[in-house]
C-alpha cells in the first residue's frame, strides 16, 4: 500500500525572508495539534529522514516544491522548535522561483505543508476523537501553498471566513497592481480571484446562506467584495491598471 501522504497546511508563520538572497525561513509542520486528517506528528519524527537524506547528508533528497509539485528551491537547513519543523530554503531563478518569491512579498504565500511516508504510528483518543498519532516518517518534500482548493471544495461556511477570504481578494488584487508576474501567474491569479469571488456570491445568496452555520461571536460588519471586473491584461508581463 502506499503510504504517502501530503499533510495538510500549516498556518503558522512566515519566519524570515531574504529577498535579495532569495532565502525563505517557514514553518511546515505542526507538532502541537491534531490536522483535519486527524494526524499528529510527534516531536522528533523527522529527526532520522533529516539526518539521512536531508541537507548535509551524503544523499540530500528532500525537496522544495511548490503547491506539492514543482521544485522551486534548495534546501539549506531543516530544523526544530517548541511550534514544529521549519526549514531554510534557497528560492532558484527560472520564472516558477521567482513568482514564487513575489507571492511571499505580496502575502499570497502564508502556509506550507510537506509530503511524508508513514513508518511508525500508533491509534490515541484525544479529546473523544481517535487520532493516528505518527512518531516516525520519512520526510519527502516540504512545499510553499498558495491555493484556495480546500476552501473551495468544502465552501464558506461563517460570516468570519467569508470576510477573510474577501480580504484574500484585496491581497490578490494589490499584487496583481504591482505588474511583476509573468503571464501565466497573471492568469492563475485571476483563476483565483474568480473561485474565491464565486465562493463568497455563494455565501451570500439567501437559500445557500441559510443552511450555513454562524459562527458563535460574529464580526459586525460584512466586508465589501472588491470589484476587478475591468482589469486589463496586455498579455506582455504587465498589466495595464486596475480600475475599482
Amino acid at each position: 500500500m502506499n503510504r504517502f501522504k501530503k499533510a495538510c497546511p500549516v498556518p503558522l508563520e512566515v519566519k524570515d525572508i531574504d529577498y535579495d538572497k532569495r532565502v525563505v525561513q517557514a514553518y511546515y509542520w505542526d507538532s502541537a495539534n491534531v490536522d483535519s486528517d486527524d494526524d499528529l506528528i510527534k516531536p522528533g519524527a523527522y529527526t532520522k529522514s533529516i539526518r539521512d537524506r536531508g541537507p548535509g547528508s551524503l544523499r540530500p533528497r528532500i525537496k522544495h516544491l511548490y503547491n506539492h509539485y514543482e521544485a522551486i528551491g534548495v534546501l539549506k537547513e531543516l530544523g526544530e522548535d517548541e511550534n514544529g519543523g521549519w526549514f531554510v530554503s534557497k528560492l532558484g531563478r527560472d520564472d516558477t522561483s521567482r513568482d514564487v518569491l513575489l507571492k511571499y512579498e505580496d502575502g499570497i504565500i502564508t502556509e506550507h505543508s510537506h509530503g511524508f511516508e508513514v513508518v511508525h504510528s500508533h491509534g490515541e483518543t484525544v479529546d473523544g476523537k481517535e487520532v493516528r498519532i505518527i512518531t516516525e516518517g520519512i520526510l519527502w518534500e516540504v512545499s510553499s501553498l498558495d491555493k484556495w482548493g480546500a476552501g473551495v471544495n468544502t465552501g464558506i461556511k461563517s460570516l468570519e471566513e467569508r470576510n477573510m477570504w474577501v480580504k484574500q481578494i484585496g491581497t490578490i488584487l494589490s499584487a496583481i497592481r504591482k505588474g511583476k508576474y509573468t503571464d501565466d501567474t497573471f492568469d492563475l491569479l485571476q483563476i483565483q480571484l474568480m473561485q474565491i469571488q464565486e465562493m463568497v456570491r455563494a455565501y451570500d445568496e439567501p437559500g445557500v446562506k441559510s443552511t450555513l452555520k454562524e459562527p458563535d461571536v460574529k464580526p459586525t460588519q460584512k466586508t465589501a467584495i472588491p470589484d476587478y471586473s475591468k482589469l486589463i491584461i496586455n498579455h506582455k508581463n504587465k498589466y495595464d491598471g486596475i480600475r475599482i
